[in-house]
C-alpha cells in the first residue's frame, strides 16, 4: 500500500504533519491528485509542507 508523508522542516528537523495513505481502489492518477491538492490546501494554511516517502524527524522512532 502508498503511503505519503506531508512534512514540514524547521531548523533542521522534519515533522510530520500529515499522513496519507492510498484506498483501495483508488488509481494512482487519483492519489497523486489528492496529494498534490493537500498541499495546496495545507499552504494556504501557511504551512509550508511537501511531500515524501518517509515520516519526518519526529515519527521515525514509533
Amino acid at each position: 500500500m502508498s503511503t505519503t508523508f506531508l512534512n514540514t522542516k524547521s531548523r533542521g528537523i522534519t515533522k510530520t504533519v500529515a499522513e496519507f495513505s492510498k484506498k483501495d481502489g483508488q488509481s494512482n492518477r487519483e492519489f497523486r491528485k489528492f496529494i498534490s491538492e493537500q498541499v495546496v490546501e495545507h499552504r494556504k494554511e501557511g504551512m509550508d509542507v511537501f511531500k515524501s516517502p518517509r515520516p519526518g524527524d519526529d515519527r521515525k522512532n514509533e
